[in-house]
C-alpha cells in the first residue's frame, strides 16, 4: 500500500505570500508558501518590490527552491513612509530561454 504525501495532479503555485515591514521601513520580512511537488525540477521563486514610479526597489530570487515554505528579508533602498509600493511574487521553472511562469501575483504594499 502506498500513501502519497503529494497531490499528483496539482499545479505548482504560490499558495500564500506574507510581507511584514519592520518599523524602520528599511526591511521587509517575507514568507511564501508553495505547493509541495515531487517534480525533479524544483520551481524558482522571485519577490520584487517596485517603487511608486514602477522602478525596482529590491528583489530576491530563490533558484530551485525545494521547501514548501520560503523566508527571507528584503532590504529597501530609500524607503518613503507614506508611499504605496507594488509587489510581484512569481514562481517559474527552468532557466534562460526555457524558463516558464507557473504562477504570478501582483499586489500593493501600503
Amino acid at each position: 500500500m502506498e500513501i502519497s504525501l503529494f497531490q499528483g495532479d496539482e499545479t505548482p503555485k504560490i499558495e500564500r505570500c506574507v510581507l511584514y515591514p519592520y518599523p524602520d521601513l528599511k526591511r521587509i520580512w517575507t514568507r511564501l508558501w508553495v505547493t509541495a511537488t515531487q517534480d525533479e525540477e524544483k520551481p524558482n521563486l522571485e519577490v520584487i518590490v517596485l517603487n511608486p514610479d514602477g522602478t525596482e526597489n529590491c528583489s530576491v530570487y530563490m533558484m530551485a527552491h525545494a521547501e514548501t515554505r520560503a523566508e527571507t528579508t528584503l532590504h529597501m533602498r530609500n524607503p518613503a513612509p507614506d508611499a504605496t509600493y507594488s509587489v510581484v511574487a512569481e514562481m517559474t521553472q527552468g532557466i534562460g530561454d526555457a524558463q516558464r511562469v507557473l504562477d504570478r501575483h501582483e499586489f500593493d504594499l501600503v
